[in-house]
């Protein structure tokens, strides 16, 4: 009797720390986000993760991402510290699952759990893709701004022809003066006031423009040039970057 009550002990103590084990194993959850390739998916459409923490099931609700944008779903998963996990995006089947660059197979997604793991993922493509979401065009520039644009580009057309010749004349004056035997300082002074004043109007005929330029764009088209900027490798016109925003502009 008492080595039956001493086995049910152990077999309980033996359920308690197992128990305890596991608890103390589990962590709160592990951040997925992911970006789809081109223009992400419709609202209509869902990204599934599928893994060895639910059997690989392409299509498991409890999987199911949250939409952030047509291209961006995140999700919290619950995992086991310190323990490897394997996993693949879907598209709810394994017909709809992720694919390399050049259309081949990848190998699973690994990573290990830790506390307040982050990780960010980019699917290259789908093996069979789900409708593509509509091109966002809310950037893109209306007729009403591009009939404006054109109108300013047409007027700094017709400004800069009429300066010009004036602007040259005035350099080869004082050019002329300071090759001489006998430059005029006086002249020489001339030419350079005329010179600097030539250039402000200039300057202030073209940022006038600019600004009227700046004055058709929308908060949201603005935004989109000052991101442009940060990525250029070299400063560029902002007459440039305005004209990518050209629908079919490449």
């Amino acid at each position: 009797m008492k080595t039956k009550q001493f086995y049910c002990m152990l077999l309980c103590l033996a359920g308690s720390l197992l128990f305890s084990q596991h608890v103390n194993a589990q962590v709160g959850s592990v951040h997925l986000n992911v970006e789809l390739p081109g223009n992400g998916i419709q609202k209509d459409s869902a990204v599934f993760i599928a893994g060895s923490f639910n059997g690989w099931n392409p299509s498991d609700s409890s999987y199911c991402m949250k939409r952030i944008d047509s291209k961006h779903y995140t999700l919290e998963i619950p995992c086991f510290m310190n323990k490897k996990y394997s996993y693949k995006y879907t598209l709810g089947s394994w017909k709809g699952v992720e694919k390399a660059i050049d259309n081949k197979e990848i190998d699973n997604r690994t990573f290990v759990s830790k506390k307040k793991l982050k990780i960010k993922d980019v699917v290259a493509l789908w093996n069979q893709p789900a409708p593509a979401a509509p091109m966002d065009t809310t950037l893109l520039l209306n007729k009403k701004q591009m009939a404006i644009i054109k109108s300013l580009n047409d007027s700094v057309g017709k400004t800069l022809p009429a300066i010009l010749p004036r602007l040259l004349e005035i350099m080869q004056k004082g050019n002329l003066n300071m090759l001489s035997d006998q430059p005029d300082d006086a002249l020489n002074k001339q030419c350079n006031k005329e010179l600097g004043e030539m250039v402000t109007q200039i300057l202030d005929s073209l940022g006038g423009i600019m600004k009227q330029m700046t004055d058709a764009l929308t908060p949201e088209q603005k935004q989109k040039i000052r991101e442009m900027m940060k990525n250029q490798d070299s400063p560029t016109l902002i007459m440039n970057l305005i004209e990518k925003l050209k629908p079919n502009s490449k």
